[in-house]
């Protein structure tokens, strides 16, 4: 076996496969220059999986030359018809191994692989088809005439060689929100997966020189943040840097952009997102968009609706519904084995996680001493393993109502009238996605009008589509992605004056 390949087994799907270990720099693996490698460890046991190259400085800037020297000489002048088709074939592809690459995500992320993972590589198989759609239709100019002998027309061009920095909670959806538009917008990348989520971006590269991509087109160079993440932002030969993740390192990532060229930025931070249900509400619905809301990927999404707050003429009955769906519908699976069909809640990312929901949770009991209400009581003996969590009467200035806990816990309390709950919506430094749930149609409209969030659902939650923008308010980011935005902010405007006057 090669040094940049390891043979892995999957025995839930009776599969040995193997897995690229090494750095994708101009459509090939390779070791990185020191030869150090980061130890990957699935979420569900809390083994480890294998060890892949870490990048060095010197890495990741031989990533950037490869993307620069792609762009210039091949991909810009590459068509949109040839671009398109090239992505149509890598979504044919990501369709072919869609089996194997939600097993990935289930190894190394801990997704359930049935009622999560294979849902992640749909969404993907969707997007790339509509991207490969979009490489003609959101790169076009306009025309201004100014008078009879001058016009000006503008231009859209790719920015050149983008950055890309991803997280751990959606290794390839997220990678795929950002290195599909990208492309479609005739850049060039250069992209670093979560330390603990690699395998399956090292693994999706390959499909992209089997689709016959150009060298250098797309490179992946996974390692620290401190290394990789920092060469990136201070490059001074990256034009453009997309970054999913904490606030705080969006914030440093701003920050390195001003001290490096001064980068194009797009950042999609973290979130408190509140969901807001009325006396009118359908009850039920609400309850069941709610639950999917804050439990799917065990709590670990930047939307999650982590604060509920609910009218009190229904507020005992929302929180005995809304525990007895839970207990219902989340579960470990019968096996605790996340390949299992009947599993629909996984095990969150890593002991560090894991220690640090449970300190949240642990202030709640102990410090504030609010009612807690834990759905499920045996918990594995391995893995990282977390039950969805709902404390009861929450105030608005608890520790857990304002904070990012980024797991299975959410705070459910009280309002008495419009009024009092969108200041309590809008009593937060984050802004990324809301819910409102009620049958009143003034009501719902004046709560997207009010409310300062980038997303907001009426009567439902958490469910995207490829084709719509998709970004936060305040600190939870800066620009959009997916939809016709997912190409835009890839692309920059350059204005061309033309004289047509007689006397030149």
């Amino acid at each position: 076996m090669s040094e940049v390949f390891e043979e892995i087994s999957i025995p839930q799907l009776n599969k040995t496969y193997k897995q690229p270990i090494g750095l994708f720099i101009n459509n090939e693996f390779v070791p990185s220059s020191n030869g150090e490698k980061v130890d990957t460890v699935n979420p569900a046991t809390g083994e480890k999986i294998t060890s892949f190259y870490a990048a060095t400085a010197e890495d990741t800037d031989k990533a950037v030359k490869a993307a620069r020297e792609s762009y210039e000489n091949v991909w810009f002048k590459t068509s949109p018809a040839e671009k398109r088709d090239l992505l149509l074939k890598l979504a044919d592809l990501i369709e072919e191994e869609k089996p194997l690459l939600a097993a990935l995500e289930t190894l190394d992320a801990g997704k359930p692989y049935h009622t999560n993972a294979m849902d992640d590589i749909d969404q993907i198989i969707h997007l790339t088809r509509y991207f490969a759609g979009t490489t003609d239709k959101f790169t076009q100019g306009k025309t201004i005439p100014i008078d009879h002998e001058k016009l000006v027309y503008t231009l859209k061009v790719p920015y050149g060689v983008a950055a890309m920095i991803i997280p751990w909670n959606y290794p390839l959806a997220m990678a795929s929100w950002k290195m599909q538009g990208c492309l479609a917008a005739g850049n060039t990348l250069v992209i670093k997966p979560a330390e603990n989520t690699s395998l399956s971006l090292l693994y999706f590269a390959q499909l992209f020189e089997k689709a016959g991509f150009p060298k250098g087109v797309v490179n992946v160079v996974p390692g620290k943040g401190s290394v990789v993440g920092n060469t990136l932002g201070t490059h001074m030969d990256v034009d453009k840097i997309s970054f999913t993740g904490s606030t705080k390192v969006g914030r440093s990532i701003l920050e390195l952009s001003g001290k490096s060229n001064m980068k194009d930025v797009t950042l999609e931070c973290g979130g408190k997102s509140p969901a807001v249900v009325f006396e009118d509400a359908n009850l039920d619905n609400a309850i069941e968009k709610i639950s999917n809301g804050i439990f799917y990927n065990s709590g670990q999404n930047c939307t999650a609706n982590s604060r509920v707050y609910v009218q009190e003429g229904i507020f005992d009955k929302f929180v005995k519904q809304f525990e007895e769906h839970t207990k219902k519908n989340w579960i470990f699976g019968e096996k605790n084995d996340v390949f299992e069909k009947d599993c629909t809640v996984g095990p969150v990312i890593s002991e560090s996680q894991f220690k640090t929901i449970h300190e949240y949770i642990k202030h709640g009991k102990e410090e504030e001493k609010l009612e807690v209400i834990e759905t499920i009581k045996d918990i594995p003996s391995k893995g990282y393993y977390i039950s969805p969590t709902i404390f009861v009467d929450v105030p608005q200035d608890s520790k857990l109502s304002r904070e990012e806990i980024f797991g299975p816990v959410v705070v459910v309390s009280k309002f008495k009238d419009y009024k009092q709950v969108i200041k309590y919506a809008n009593d937060t430094n984050y802004g990324l996605a809301s819910m409102v749930f009620t049958k009143n149609i003034s009501v719902a409209n004046w709560f997207a009008r009010d409310i300062k969030a980038g997303t907001v659902w009426i009567n439902t939650s958490n469910e995207e589509d490829p084709t719509v923008p998709f970004g936060g308010f305040k600190e939870s980011g800066i620009g959009r992605e997916l939809g016709e935005t997912g190409v835009e902010t890839y692309l920059q405007t350059k204005t061309v004056h033309l004289n047509m006057s007689d006397n030149i």
